[in-house]
C-alpha cells in the first residue's frame, strides 16, 4: 500500500468501473468529481468518459482487499481509540457504470454535491453495496469495526 489512510485526508474509496470492483487509498481531492483539480492530471471532470485515463494514472494507489485486511490485523494493537479505527473505514463509493457517488465522509466536505451532470450523489451508507468478498473489514466472519467499537466503548 503506497499510502496509509489518514483521517479526513487520505481516504479509502471503493470503485466500480467496467463492472470491476477496486479499492483505492488516495488523497481526498481526487473525488470531487466535477471540479477541476490541479493534481488530477488535467482531468477537469472525472466521470465515466475520463475514468479509464484517471485509473491508469493512479494505478499505484490501487489496493487489494487482502492488503487492507492484513493492515487492519497488523495495526489492531496500535489503535488507541475508535477515532484511529475511523481512518480505515471506506469513505466514498463511486460507481462509474451506474453514475453514482455515495459518501460517508465524516467531515463537512460534501463530496456528494460535486458530481457530474447526470450523476447521483448522496450522503448515505453504501457498505451493503460492497461485494461480500471485498469487505476487507470482515475478518473470520466478524466485523473488525464493530469489534473495535465494542472494545473502545467498554
Amino acid at each position: 500500500m503506497k499510502l496509509l489512510p489518514e483521517y479526513a485526508k487520505i481516504l479509502i474509496v471503493g470503485v466500480v468501473f467496467q463492472n470491476q470492483w477496486s479499492w483505492y487509498v488516495t488523497e481526498r481531492e481526487y473525488w470531487f468529481l466535477n471540479v477541476e483539480m490541479e493534481d488530477r492530471f488535467g482531468i477537469e471532470v472525472l466521470d465515466e468518459t475520463t475514468a479509464e485515463c484517471f485509473f491508469e494514472r493512479i494505478h499505484d494507489y490501487k489496493v487489494a482487499t487482502s492488503d487492507l485486511t492484513c493492515t487492519l490485523i497488523e495495526l489492531e494493537d496500535a489503535f488507541g481509540s475508535y477515532d484511529d479505527v475511523l481512518e480505515f473505514m471506506p469513505a466514498i463509493y463511486v460507481n462509474f457504470d451506474d453514475k453514482v457517488l455515495y459518501s460517508l465522509f465524516p467531515e463537512p466536505m460534501s463530496f456528494e454535491h460535486y458530481v457530474p451532470d447526470g450523476w447521483t450523489g448522496e450522503y448515505r451508507d453504501f457498505y451493503a453495496l460492497v461485494p461480500e468478498g471485498e469487505r476487507y473489514w470482515v475478518i473470520q466472519g466478524e466485523s473488525f469495526f464493530e469489534r473495535m467499537w465494542n472494545k473502545f466503548r467498554a
